[in-house]
């Protein structure tokens, strides 16, 4: 790459392996508080997304482990800060191999992720061997669903859906957002990043709401009032997935 001269390039590949290293060592200082002893349990009548392109085509489930360590320590520290001595919880939709759900774990909060697809859980990928099950469940996110803590019905602090949303056709839009609705706590943040491009993978779309973050906030203000637009001040490159041509953000607080 010296040779062909793309320094500019070779700089942003130094730059972001800084920034990771970086706040690798803060993660692992904020570590060490104890893991959750709650016990997490799912209930639904639709433990995979049989019908789902993202099933019959597993690609990002099959791939994708991502995780951001600045997102995880600055959404933990803005939520603790806000309600000191609590218990916290993240639960992550379309969740793959589950790495940010373990980060979250390892902070010591009751941590979530799910999945439409098994593709991951029976090939024991990533994270799936140790926490399929545990923390890591499959489901229908568009189908209805309840997670429990212990015996109680789990309500969480932030929850996230990294590239998720454009996978999910427009007639389950209303179900999917009752789902995240339910569950996520007065206060509470969702966070997602979304693509209007297409994705197609042996001649599957795997995008199939393909709408720019002007009309994903229209529809969020039109059908679901109760999530509100909130400025969060993080940087594109501090989410933790995202489209680099369409950097694409919804970050909300449910009232």
């Amino acid at each position: 790459m010296i040779r062909q001269g793309q320094f500019r390039v070779l700089a942003v590949d130094a730059s972001f392996r800084v920034y990771k290293a970086f706040h690798a060592v803060m993660f692992a200082m904020a570590r060490g508080r104890g893991e959750a002893k709650e016990t997490i349990s799912l209930q639904t009548k639709h433990p995979v997304a049989f019908e789902s392109p993202d099933h019959l085509q597993p690609w990002g489930t099959a791939n994708d482990n991502s995780t951001n360590r600045k997102f995880v320590l600055f959404m933990a520290k803005r939520i603790e800060k806000a309600s000191p001595g609590k218990s916290y919880g993240f639960l992550d939709l379309g969740c793959s191999g589950g790495q940010l759900v373990r980060d979250f774990k390892d902070l010591g909060w009751i941590s979530a992720g799910l999945e439409g697809s098994d593709f991951s859980l029976k090939h024991r990928r990533a994270n799936w061997p140790v926490l399929g099950n545990k923390n890591l469940f499959t489901c229908d996110i568009t189908r209805p669903f309840q997670l429990f803590v212990d015996a109680n019905p789990g309500k969480f602090d932030l929850i996230t859906a990294w590239e998720v949303l454009e996978h999910i056709h427009p007639n389950d839009l209303n179900a999917l957002f009752d789902n995240i609705r339910h569950h996520l706590k007065p206060g509470g943040y969702l966070v997602a990043s979304t693509t209007s491009s297409s994705d197609i993978h042996d001649g599957v779309e795997l995008h199939q709401s393909r709408f720019t973050n002007q009309q994903w906030r229209q529809l969020i203000a039109e059908r679901y009032p109760d999530l509100k637009p909130v400025d969060l001040g993080l940087k594109y490159y501090q989410y933790v997935r995202f489209n680099y041509s369409e950097r694409s953000f919804l970050t909300y607080c449910k009232i």
